[in-house]
């Protein structure tokens, strides 16, 4: 075939790769193939693609400028690059319905095609031949590249008499050393031509364990060294419609190492005949049943004695988890700075069939003052075989552990967390042998992020779906509007004083574990500050869950910090009413003065204020 009849053109530097390329693209003949072409000139290139592979359609990238050969005086390849561009359009007029023309330097319109969520399964870089342009075409261009696809780079052999700047071969060596690894070499001549091999492929490496730069963990630890195993918690109440997909994401997973245990959570529809269909002959899932419904949170504290693994996600019934989930979070918990509570991935709201509303949840920002952005050097850290070198530099570059201070709702719901499992344990309010029928992370998030720290993940890794029985949100997250619902934000506010009693009533055991920090601890986890902290302790649950544990903690703190602590959250009668609990039903005078006085400042205050 003639693939440039008809065609104006000054070069040719393309024919003579036609045969390598209609071998290599053979067997993509049929089927819809995503073309990318970084530099297009003319367009012959384009021509081939198009032509031969009837189904294609093809992202064209150019300034149109030309590079420094094209622009330079007296260069045996100086073009006016108007009218080049020129051609370009009049070459490609009759494809024009299958054509995207990109205008505008690579830097910024490969950035803004990934932003765009772009995947492409052939991507030719033909781009300036400057070292640095090459490995930036190529490295930007290697992330759009889907699983399986090939990546073509030309001009391997060019310019071998310049200086090693201005040499295309330097880029791509640079290149491949970096995402060495991720590719399998297909040819190499004036074109090096590689596909992006799947994570997981024998192609990857010998090793299918962790490792630590570069040796495998068994090998290292003597066998002595296994895995995490993560354990995923479906529970599930009357989500018969929802509940088979969420269960085969999970089987999906690429990480291999982990449990799934599905409750049916007192359901009355079809829901333990779906569990058990799509649950069958799998050993690494098991399903459990409560007679009645114990609440999502009910039913987590219920499981948290049952399962084995040293992380733990509580999977919503409705919800998918992508491929990758747990082998990003089990990657991020391996690579921190410092060890955290739980994780929490950004989530893709969808609507109750599935279709995508938002590829992230508003209130997901690493954007946090105090933030520490970043992972470990990947060489010192237990590495996954699931995570490419690529993906575990985009983990370092989106993920940000939060500190503990930082108050009120932070985090993805839901799936999107995955906990450390001895962090639940330490904050088990009990054995969920009684309904608690509140969401689990409403609790588990606030209170393990005050005791332990969260870190996130800026990358969507579950489908957050949206749906009337949805209770705690029926529409996608939009700034300045309010997601969840009015009784919803009551009762998750009204539950907060549980925390508090937990933590109160186990201020002994919290004490020294949280050292100075306990009493700071007690503050975040009722999500308010300043102003609105005084507001919260006045109501008389507060008042209540004090005054019965006012012994034990005069007791442990003694006299002056007991006084203090009361203080710095209650006032007036309030105040007096734990302290008098505390003091054995008379507060000594020193102390009740100590009192007065502080609510006299607080009165002056408030006064100057108005």
């Amino acid at each position: 075939m003639d693939y440039f009849a008809g065609g104006r053109f000054t070069y040719d530097w393309t024919s003579h790769h036609l045969n390598l390329w209609e071998e290599l693209l053979h067997d993509r003949i049929d089927a819809a193939t995503a073309v990318l072409e970084i530099g297009s000139f003319e367009g012959r290139s384009a021509l081939f693609f198009l032509q031969f592979l009837p189904k294609s359609r093809i992202t064209c990238v150019d300034t149109f400028q030309g590079s420094e050969e094209h622009v330079e005086r007296g260069s045996k390849y100086e073009s006016d690059m108007a009218e080049v561009e020129r051609r370009f359009d009049q070459n490609l007029m009759p494809f024009a319905d299958r054509v995207e023309k990109r205008k505008g330097c690579s830097v910024v319109v490969l950035p803004a095609l990934a932003a765009e969520q772009r995947l492409y399964n052939v991507v030719y870089v033909d781009g300036d031949h400057s070292a640095a342009s090459t490995y930036t075409d190529a490295r930007l261009g290697w992330d759009l590249l889907d699983k399986d696809g090939l990546m073509i780079l030309d001009d391997y052999r060019w310019g071998r008499d310049r200086p090693a700047a201005k040499r295309p071969a330097v880029g791509m060596e640079a290149f491949l050393q970096q995402i060495a690894g991720e590719y399998e070499l297909l040819h190499q001549d004036q074109q090096i031509v590689i596909r992006k091999i799947k994570i997981g492929e024998a192609s990857i490496g010998a090793t299918k364990s962790f490792t630590i730069a570069g040796r495998d963990i068994g090998e290292l630890a003597g066998g002595a060294l296994s895995p995490p195993l993560v354990s995923f918690v479906v529970i599930n109440w009357n989500y018969g419609r929802y509940v088979g997909a969420t269960i085969d994401s999970i089987r999906r997973q690429d990480y291999p190492h982990f449990e799934c245990i599905v409750i049916n959570n007192g359901s009355t529809d079809d829901s333990a005949e779906v569990i058990a269909r799509h649950i069958e002959g799998d050993p690494r899932f098991r399903m459990e049943t409560l007679a009645q419904n114990h609440g999502q949170l009910g039913a987590a504290l219920w499981v948290l004695d049952k399962v084995n693994g040293g992380f733990v996600t509580f999977v919503d019934a409705d919800d998918v988890l992508f491929d990758n989930y747990a082998s990003m979070h089990i990657q991020v918990h391996m690579a921190l700075r410092r060890s955290v509570g739980f994780t929490s991935a950004n989530v893709a709201e969808m609507d109750s069939t599935g279709k995508t509303l938002t590829a992230s949840y508003l209130h997901h920002r690493l954007d946090k003052t105090d933030a520490q952005r970043g992972l470990r050097g990947e060489q010192t850290v237990l590495r996954l075989p699931t995570v490419s070198p690529s993906q575990y530099r985009f983990l370092h570059a989106n993920t940000a552990t939060i500190p503990r201070w930082h108050i009120g709702w932070l985090w993805a719901p839901g799936s999107a967390n995955m906990f450390r499992t001895s962090v639940l344990r330490l904050l088990q309010l009990d054995d969920g042998s009684k309904p608690r029928m509140t969401a689990a992370d409403g609790y588990f998030n606030t209170i393990c992020h005050a005791v332990a720290g969260s870190a996130l993940i800026d990358m969507p890794l579950s489908g957050y779906r949206l749906h009337s029985s949805n209770y705690f949100a029926t529409g996608e997250s939009v700034e300045g509007v309010r997601s969840g619902t009015r009784s919803y934000a009551a009762k998750s506010q009204q539950f907060t004083y549980e925390s508090v009693r937990f933590l109160i009533e186990q201020s002994e055991r919290f004490d020294w574990l949280l050292g100075p920090e306990f009493w700071p601890t007690v503050d975040m986890v009722t999500r308010e500050n300043g102003a609105a902290l005084r507001d919260y302790f006045r109501n008389e649950l507060a008042v209540e869950i004090f005054r019965q544990n006012a012994p034990q903690l005069r007791s442990l703190f003694g006299d002056e910090k007991f006084r203090r602590e009361i203080t710095n959250r209650f006032s007036g009668a309030q105040a007096r009413t734990i302290l008098r609990a505390g003091f054995g039903g008379r507060i000594p005078i020193r102390h009740l003065h100590k009192s007065l006085f502080r609510d006299f400042r607080v009165f002056l205050r408030r006064t100057r204020r108005r």
